[in-house]
């Protein structure tokens, strides 16, 4: 099956863009059907795009994505063409990305020796049934706000942020781990769940480090069989939908 592809130099742009945002956090990018969806490297969060407005159903899958991003970037700034090969077998499948001077040929890697392999919508489902019953906290963070998690975590050398509980109130946080360093970017965020007492959460920072052109819309939502949080973020890049997963242990502060 033969599938080709016109992106303008604003749509190759962020096709672009969202492949980068998986740079430093998958090896691999395993698009099926115009979707990402697949873990991060350190199995923290699991990533869901939504690219049809961009490439239909297509099926790109790319190993070694930080090094393919190389070449892909090569054709920023122009109109673009994907053309798609599908044969019956990996070895006779590939895809072609040009412009009006150039082109590079990719074959289709071995799909199942990829280390990012694409989820499907029923396994998604099964870990993360969100329930609005069990909304613990629904915030927007702004570019602003977002901007300073990931300058600060980065500074901070840490690869967590905390929400910290305080009865009916979240605080999001993030400290260095000898303590000496804090950073508070929002507080009085307002909870469904009275905590009766002080309770932290760490969440990967990953979520928080994409490129992004709208808010965040971050939720956060308790798993009713134990004392874990299941985090989704919501948010756009160009006209690509973006959600994010993540699961975090709830823990009462010491006194």
């Amino acid at each position: 099956m033969s599938q080709t592809i016109v992106l303008e130099t604003e749509e190759y742009n962020d096709f672009l863009r969202c492949l980068i945002n998986l740079r430093e956090i998958c090896n691999d990018v395993d698009i099926r059907n115009g979707f990402i969806r697949q873990r991060s490297n350190d199995l923290t969060s699991i990533f869901e795009m939504d690219l049809t407005s961009l490439i239909g159903d297509a099926q790109i899958p790319i190993t070694n994505l930080k090094k393919k991003l190389d070449l892909l970037k090569t054709f920023s700034g122009q109109s673009v063409t994907i053309e798609i090969e599908e044969g019956e077998t990996e070895s006779e499948s590939y895809f072609v990305f040009s412009d009006d001077q150039s082109s590079i040929k990719f074959q289709f890697p071995a799909v199942d020796f990829m280390d990012n392999k694409m989820m499907s919508q029923e396994e998604l489902d099964n870990i993360f049934n969100l329930d609005e019953d069990d909304l613990i906290l629904s915030d927007e963070l702004n570019k602003v706000i977002t901007e300073r998690i990931r300058i600060i975590t980065d500074n901070f050398n840490t690869q967590a942020i905390q929400v910290s509980f305080d009865n009916d109130k979240a605080t999001i946080c993030a400290t260095t781990q000898s303590k000496d360093q804090f950073a508070r970017f929002k507080e009085d965020i307002p909870t469904n769940i009275d905590f009766g007492g002080r309770y932290n959460s760490n969440l990967s920072t990953i979520p928080f480090g994409i490129e992004h052109d709208t808010d965040l819309d971050f939720k956060m939502f308790k798993d009713p069989q134990q004392d874990v949080s299941l985090n989704q973020i919501k948010t756009e890049l160009g006209s690509v939908s973006i959600n994010i997963y993540s699961r975090s242990a709830i823990v009462e502060e010491d006194d």
